[in-house]
């Protein structure tokens, strides 16, 4: 999601206040990839949340715009056409039901904005806690 174009597809919608705030650490420490710091913060953040601390490892390397491939917008499901539709559209893409749900998960966390999905509210009744 670094670059213009993937970054701009519905699924990813406000994934850039996050982009932002991560952008500003990337400037005070450039040796570290983009990789790095954003699984980095993602652990840290889950942590942070309560959730179980994750190992982590530094060495990721970053492709260039030249070697990157866009994925097509449109891959990943969409919220509100429910549980079998979200299914559906992992099992296409090899997961099992348990790695879907797994990712599913990460909505455990924080809560909707209208501006962004169309949906509005927490996803749980503590969206600052990690609880999946």
């Amino acid at each position: 999601m670094r670059f213009a174009e993937e970054s701009s597809y519905g699924a990813n919608a406000g994934l850039e206040v996050a982009r932002k705030r991560l952008e500003i650490v990337k400037k005070k420490f450039p040796e570290i990839s983009y990789a790095d710091l954003w699984t980095l913060a993602s652990v840290v953040a889950i942590e942070y949340a309560g959730g179980p601390a994750i190992p982590w490892r530094p060495g990721r390397s970053d492709a260039s715009s030249k070697q990157y491939y866009i994925v097509p917008d449109g891959r990943l499901p969409d919220g509100s056409l429910g549980a079998d539709h979200i299914h559906d559209t992992f099992s296409r893409m090899g997961f099992t039901p348990q790695e879907t749900v797994a990712l599913i998960g990460a909505h455990c966390m924080g809560k909707c904005h209208k501006d962004r999905s169309g949906f509005d509210g927490p996803w749980t009744r503590a969206p600052t806690t990690f609880s999946n």
